[in-house]
């Protein structure tokens, strides 16, 4: 099963990244991740980013995430050691 974190989206950073302040993790994670995390999404279930990046635009994203409470199934890190995710809305409490 995968580590999952939950948190506030701050920076909106390119189409397939954004900051994250991290304010709920899984009692079950194995790892400790920081209160600040950089998310690289590889997939997503919010209707109104475009599943292929090619089609993604920074102000879409904006719109999409940037300051909303959301859930990361994590998979690992990348070679910026940023979390590679599937992102996905969480309501408030809904974690």
């Amino acid at each position: 099963m995968a580590e999952t974190i939950w948190g506030n989206v701050t920076k909106i950073l390119s189409t397939k990244s954004f900051e994250m302040d991290v304010t709920h993790q899984k009692p079950e994670n194995k790892e400790n991740y920081s209160n600040v995390e950089i998310i690289e999404f590889t997939e997503t279930n919010i209707q109104s980013i475009a599943i292929d990046e090619e089609n993604r635009t920074v102000e879409q994203i904006e719109r999409g995430l940037k300051d909303k409470f959301i859930m990361c199934e994590i998979s690992g890190r990348n070679e910026q050691n940023q979390l590679v995710c599937k992102v996905s809305h969480s309501g408030a409490g809904g974690y």
